[in-house]
């Protein structure tokens, strides 16, 4: 305890005979010792637990936080009382029995001292996790999203945002936190995708929803692990045991990347920096500058300047970069057109006339990466500057330097260290009723897609095993993204789906396809919508019982009659069909040399017969086995088959 004043000093003047001195001092030790044995009695609850929160219906759930040593902790609600006793270390929980779906309650929790919790209601509590598609908040622009917001009135859906911390080792406690009751001004910082899922479970089963919004844009799956777990993992098992070596000062590596974060933000962010270099303008000498085509990456802050020269003003012109990877500055003629950030979707600019000139023009650009301190410029046939009925090729004749400014700070994201997000936005509230897990996450562990099964299982697993429950995890499959290519038999993001297809043997686990909903040029595809209808379907499936088909058509078998492949599916309800065309899209096919050939597939009865001309003797079959297929083939619920590769004997 830190005192603030000295609690005597209003009561005690300043000279006094001794004997008096003696009893003010024994009287100061007895109201320090009286105050410190309150402080310590005082009752506190995890960060979890406060006014407007779900608790899970129809299930035991617990209550828990801090109190003075082997004290007697009582809840009561609804003429209702359960009691424990805190242990050595002042740690409290007390169980719940099952409740029924109701509310609003107040629960009272006394021990030396009382803690009230008010508009408390018992329904159905869904953890949400995962990286940015997850964390993608209704107010970043999502399909629909204004009036998904106006209309955001309902005080019985409730989200717990679990603040974004990395830690060390395990935490006791969240830092933050509170429940809020979904309205037009709470629910634009709500997950977009947790939001919906919850608003069709409340309106659905008519009782309260409650979101613990734990998640982290950006994030690899071996973060949200336990470090006992993860190491169980031979591929995780050295970088995890180097994170977790006892002569690490991680106080003071995060105070020193902190600084250096708020160094690097600060100037990816300033305008003011950028603006006094004089980079932008037409006299900045640039002769020492390379010369550089696009697209393109960089490092540290980029500089890019072009010229080109136009005969007469035209009324108007669009400039096209494709993309600008993430932070950017872009001058025309030494005005400024725009300020890029992360939430960016098409770099894609309307150049008002007032900004040409007839003859010389200046393009300048800036451009960093908040990330990687690596950043891209420019997209594939998809750089150019477009007036009249001219279109300027802009992927050549640029020139670059990025010793205009100091390099940027190499600041270290802790978010994605093994175990980091685990101790302090998992461990906290472990234990917290559950009706589920709703998960949206891979795009980070792309680059070790062989890896994600085994991890994923683990995760799950762990989670489980840190609960003591096994709830239901239902999870989104990645979505098609970046440029189509097909075939395309090497694509690191077909592996990982097929991963996240094999973990749905762990029972208890169900899958949400967003293999049609892609969009090339954005990681984040917009339609959360669809995403979470085949969320709730699965969930229905495995948590409530519904037996309406939730799942897309699967690969079940196949039957080779001469170069022509019979491929069987499960879960296609009342049969197959095309949403577009008159054959099937997505499917190649390979002989024995291994070269996949674009195949011609049609459906006959439940089953999709599939050749190619160029394969005698097939091999191998793949359906929508690339980064961005082009697919068409649905059930009878309008759910997409999902991809798969198999050899063929």
């Amino acid at each position: 305890m830190m005192l603030k004043a000295d609690p005597m000093s209003a009561l005690v003047p300043s000279r006094r005979p001794a004997a008096r001195r003696g009893i003010a001092k024994l009287l100061f030790l007895f109201l320090l010792m009286l105050s410190h044995g309150q402080a310590l009695a005082a009752v506190e609850l995890g960060k979890i637990f406060s006014d407007h929160m779900v608790l899970q219906r129809d299930q035991e759930i617990a209550i828990w936080g801090r109190a003075a040593a082997s004290s007697t902790i009582s809840v009561a609600f609804n003429r209702q009382s359960f009691s424990a006793r805190a242990d050595g270390d002042g740690r409290w929980r007390v169980t719940i029995p099952a409740q029924k779906a109701g509310g609003p309650f107040t629960i009272r929790v006394t021990g030396d001292g009382e803690r009230t919790i008010q508009d408390v209601y018992f329904g159905d509590v869904w953890l949400a996790g995962g990286q940015s598609n997850m964390e993608w908040k209704l107010s970043w622009e999502i399909n629909n999203s204004d009036e998904i917001i106006a209309t955001a009135n309902y005080p019985l859906i409730r989200f717990f945002e679990v603040p974004n911390e990395a830690a060390p080792r395990p935490q006791a406690e969240l830092s933050d936190g509170a429940w809020q009751p979904a309205s037009p001004e709470t629910a634009q910082n709500f997950s977009a995708v947790a939001y919906l899922f919850a608003r069709q479970n409340h309106l659905e089963k008519g009782v309260a929803v409650g979101i613990i919004d734990s998640n982290w844009g950006g994030t690899p799956a071996e973060s949200w692990i336990s470090r006992q777990s993860l190491q169980q993992l031979p591929a995780y098992r050295e970088r995890t045991e180097a994170v977790y070596q006892p002569d690490i000062d991680w106080q003071e590596r995060f105070a020193i990347n902190e600084k250096k974060g708020e160094e690097k933000n600060r100037r990816l962010n300033s305008r003011e920096d950028a603006l006094a270099t004089g980079a932008y303008r037409f006299d900045f000498p640039t002769g020492d500058w390379t010369e550089q085509t696009l697209p393109a990456d960089f490092e540290h802050l980029a500089w890019l300047r072009r010229e080109f020269t136009l005969d007469k003003v035209p009324a108007k012109a669009v400039l096209e970069f494709g993309a600008l990877y993430e932070r950017a500055f872009l001058w025309i003629n030494e005005k400024l057109v725009t300020v890029e950030d992360w939430q960016g979707r098409d770099a894609r600019y309307e150049i008002p006339a007032a900004m040409l000139r007839k003859g010389r023009n200046l393009i300048a650009l800036r451009v960093g990466n908040s990330w990687s301190n690596r950043p891209h410029v420019g997209r594939a046939n998809e750089l150019w500057l477009q007036y009249d009925d001219r279109k300027l090729d802009l992927s050549s004749g640029w020139h670059y330097s990025n010793q205009v400014e100091a390099p940027i700070p190499e600041y270290i994201n802790y978010q994605n260290t093994p175990s980091f997000l685990y101790n302090s936005m998992i461990h906290p509230i472990r234990g917290y009723g559950l009706r589920g897990v709703i998960w949206y996450q891979g795009e980070a562990n792309a680059g070790e897609a062989s890896l994600y099964h085994d991890l994923f299982s683990t995760l799950i697993e762990d989670w489980r095993q840190q609960w003591r429950q096994e709830f239901p995890f239902i999870f989104v499959q990645l979505a098609a993204f970046m440029q189509p290519q097909y075939p395309q038999p090497d694509s690191s993001w077909a592996l990982l789906r097929d991963m996240q297809s094999r973990t749905l043997s762990l029972p208890g686990t169900g899958m949400a396809t967003a293999i049609d909903i892609g969009d090339i040029n954005d990681i984040h595809p917009r339609n959360k919508q669809d995403v979470a209808t085949r969320l709730w379907g699965e969930a229905k499936r495995l948590s409530f019982g519904d037996k309406a088909l939730s799942q897309g058509p699967s690969y079940r078998a196949y039957q080779v009659k001469g170069r022509r492949i019979q491929v069987f599916f499960d879960h296609t309800g009342q049969g197959l069909h095309l949403k577009e065309d008159d054959s099937v899209k997505g499917f190649a096919v390979a002989g024995a040399d291994g070269v996949y050939h674009p195949a011609r597939a049609e459906i006959q009865d439940d089953a999709v017969v599939v050749w190619s001309d160029e394969v005698s003797t097939p091999a191998a079959l793949q359906y929508a086995w690339a980064d961005y297929p082009q697919v068409n083939l649905y059930n009878s619920a309008n759910l997409p088959a999902l991809p798969f590769a198999i050899d063929v004997h």
